[in-house]
């Protein structure tokens, strides 16, 4: 049974009324419950309040169906948690602009874990793949949940990681569940809702619109302990995310990129300009917070002495083939037969361009 004070906040989200005329609203009444009753009363504040749009509020009012969104709750699953509720992050309370209610779908109790963000680049390098799937695994083996806002490029490869290692993962959206974005992560949705947990603050029929991701972004940094961008351009909107941490006091970390890279100007600038500390391994981060990270099993690899040439050249970092042949001396035969059998093992990476890694 949804309470009378509940029925407030939901409507307002249902009309995308601001946190702040929300805020002014509930304010001049005793409690959040009396509002609604209000406005059917035609209170001469809200006729003030609304002016020319009253009316049409009114009429929606009376002909919102909250037994009929209780039905939808309760078949997709979905709560709420509103600004008055016990539940509601603290760390929330201190931005200049609250989200008054939350809808959410999986556990709720993962709001109170130890959270991090890690976001960025859309459209990341394979650079900025590797270092989001190094640092999103290492944090998720220590204990860390992942919270990301479910865009593609670094949020997805964060949310996908944390998953793929049995951790624990927040999905924050700038939509609400009815119309999911994009549309290329709704499975990935799906499977966060059942192993993590979805959030957002637009009712459910709410479509996602250029504002919502700003919005959106100030919600992750609400949630976490910290923020961890992995690459980002000059003008990246991860780059909203770190300005909500630093207004929240919380911890920024940046991971440097190529300086040669547009990809990697936002974050090689909030690190040369202090906005944030520089972090060059995940033990970095863990560190700071006094956690001995897990020692992963190594598995031994044998390798054979033309392999052992090429895995040491590799070590100095990524190699063109031409390289590679001309530094070991082996055969184009044979070292195209080397490369091929080291990755189908796991040992090395081939990336664009025809390049190898470790």
């Amino acid at each position: 049974m949804i309470s009378q004070n509940d029925k407030t906040y939901i409507f307002f989200s249902a009309i995308d009324l601001t946190i702040k005329r929300c805020s002014e609203i509930v304010s001049h009444y005793s409690c959040a419950g009396d509002v609604l009753l209000a406005l059917l009363n035609g209170d001469n504040f809200l006729i003030n309040f609304f002016g020319a749009d009253y009316e049409k509020l009114k009429i929606k009012l009376m002909n919102f169906s909250f037994d009929t969104l209780e039905r939808y709750f309760s078949k997709k699953n979905v709560s709420y948690i509103t600004v008055e509720s016990p539940l509601y992050p603290p760390q929330l309370k201190q931005l200049d602009e609250p989200p008054y209610i939350l809808y959410y779908i999986g556990d709720i109790s993962l709001l109170s874990t130890n959270n991090i963000a890690i976001v960025g680049s859309r459209t990341p390098t394979y650079y900025g793949r590797e270092i989001t799937e190094l640092f999103a695994r290492a944090l998720v083996k220590n204990g860390f949940t992942i919270v990301s806002g479910l865009s593609t490029g670094v949020d997805k490869i964060a949310h996908e990681t944390a998953l793929k290692e049995r951790g624990k993962t927040i999905a924050v959206l700038g939509n609400g569940f009815q119309k999911m974005y994009p549309k290329c992560n709704i499975n990935l949705a799906r499977e966060i809702a059942q192993k993590g947990l979805l959030v957002t603050e637009y009712y459910p029929t709410f479509q996602a619109r250029n504002y919502t991701f700003p919005m959106r972004n100030r919600i992750i940094a609400g949630l976490s302990k910290a923020v961890l961008l992995t690459e980002a351009a000059k003008r990246s909107g991860s780059l909203h995310t770190k300005n909500f941490a630093l207004e929240l006091g919380i911890d920024v970390f940046s991971v440097p990129g190529n300086i040669t890279s547009a990809k990697s100007d936002g974050t090689n600038n909030i690190i040369k300009y202090g906005h944030a500390q520089m972090v060059t391994s995940p033990s970095d981060i863990l560190e700071q917070y006094g956690i001995k990270p897990t020692k992963e099993k190594k598995q031994k690899v044998e390798l054979n002495f033309d392999e052992n040439k090429i895995y040491n050249y590799l070590k100095d970092g990524e190699k063109g083939f031409d390289e590679i042949q001309a530094y070991t001396n082996i055969s184009v035969q044979n070292l195209n037969t080397y490369l091929t059998t080291m990755q189908i093992r796991g040992i090395i990476k081939k990336l664009p361009g025809n390049y190898y890694t470790v």
